[in-house]
């Protein structure tokens, strides 16, 4: 595995604070506040700033800062829409080009998603990411790897953000996601698609029902 820049780093440790809500929706920020939050200097800030800012989680406003941006629920609507063709393709490639070693990892994946208990939200999100960057590098499509990292950032805010409400459906997403993994493993191209089809309906149910919460 290759190693991370330090770049690279800076820009997790930001995403995840805003995915986690560290960083709250609405919120500002300046690139002295990340300096000494992370430790680091201005360069590797300014990078992962433009790739936050691409991906949607920040806005840079000129003579205020960084905005984290809101979460809006059409806009999450919106989302679902282009992100169902890119997750099921994604699956699709998945199965079919993954190396043994790929499918060995989405076995494990599967099997510590089947563990996931309500309230596990730490677990659940660490093995979504692993989940996710297995999909990118083993769908073997460099093009297809680069829409989903736009996508994916809000997508997990969002979970999150919205779980903070409701506890009760971890279990059932952590299942559906393990389905797809054993799809995977098991180079069932068809049930790959299949099955993040019926996932992608629960994430698109949830954000509707989201509304009322």
């Amino acid at each position: 595995m290759a190693k991370i820049t330090l770049a690279e780093k800076i820009y997790y440790d930001i995403e995840e604070k805003i995915v986690k809500l560290e960083y709250k929706p609405g919120s500002f920020l300046t690139e002295n506040f990340l300096e000494k939050n992370l430790k680091c200097g201005r360069t590797p800030i300014r990078e992962a700033i433009q790739k936050l800012a691409r991906e949607g989680l920040i806005k840079v406003i000129p003579r205020k800062g960084l905005l984290i941006t809101h979460i809006d629920i059409n806009d999450q609507l919106n989302l679902i829409q282009v992100r169902r063709e890119l997750e099921k393709l994604m699956a699709k490639l998945s199965a079919k080009n993954a190396s043994k070693t790929q499918k060995d990892k989405f076995l494990k994946i599967s099997k510590l998603m089947k563990k996931c208990k309500n309230k596990d939200n730490d677990k659940f999100i660490k093995l979504d990411k692993e989940m996710n960057d297995l999909l990118a590098t083993s769908c073997d499509n460099e093009f297809l790897r680069r829409s989903m990292r736009l996508v994916s950032g809000l997508s997990r805010r969002f979970w999150f953000h919205r779980n903070l409400k409701n506890l009760n459906d971890l279990t059932m997403i952590a299942g559906l996601h393990s389905a797809v993994c054993d799809s995977i493993y098991k180079s069932d191209q068809i049930n790959a698609e299949k099955r993040t089809e019926k996932l992608m309906d629960y994430i698109e149910n949830f954000t509707k029902d989201s509304i009322q919460l």
